[in-house]
């Protein structure tokens, strides 16, 4: 009888494994189910923030597209008068042969362009007689004087200009330098 007792137990510790296994695994079934269906809840909403992103950078692009030609359009519609008036002027030169319409034409182009810059806050970088300072210019020769203090421009090649406080383009300018004196080699000269 024990050992019928025995075996009734053994097969109730293998009923019990059996099921606890089997509970096991249907407990790991319906956790890999969950865990994916939440992977493909990220990954849904992954890709729906990736695609709103991608569309996000195409407008954001097309924007810009949009308003650099109506910069663009803005600044040629105020050059294509002073392109109009620098014709006139030369077309005046030629009819009559005469510098002096040239000239004056020549002028009122240069004040249209001037104010047409000082509207989009284009300023020129004052160069000529300043130190040298290589964030506002481009030194493209140094000239020995004995004229100006060594580092100064002394003369501008092409202005620059800024726009606000940033620089558009640097003058190009030549640096005065101060001649070497020659070495004193101990010849004192009395007179």
């Amino acid at each position: 009888m024990e050992q019928a007792m025995m075996e009734h137990e053994s097969a109730t510790e293998q009923e019990t494994s059996t099921t606890a296994q089997e509970l096991d695994a249907n407990q790991l079934q319906a956790r890999v189910a969950e865990l994916e269906q939440a992977y493909e809840e990220q990954r849904n909403l992954y890709l729906r923030t990736l695609a709103d992103f991608q569309n996000y950078r195409r407008r954001q692009h097309e924007e810009m597209e949009r308003q650099r030609g109506l910069l663009l359009e803005s600044v040629m519609t105020e050059l294509l008068p002073i392109l109009d008036n620098f014709e006139r002027a030369l077309q005046a030169a030629e009819a009559t042969r005469e510098l002096e319409p040239l000239i004056e034409g020549v002028r009122m182009t240069e004040r249209q362009i001037k104010a047409v810059l000082a509207r989009y806050d284009i300023h020129p970088i004052i160069a000529l007689g300043q130190p040298f300072d290589p964030n506002l210019h481009e030194a493209i020769q140094r000239v020995e004087t004995v004229d100006y203090e060594d580092g100064i421009v002394i003369d501008e090649v092409e202005r620059g200009y800024r726009l606000g406080e940033r620089v558009l383009r640097p003058s190009r300018v030549i640096v005065a330098k101060r001649p070497q004196e020659p070495p004193n080699q101990g010849l004192d000269v009395q007179a």
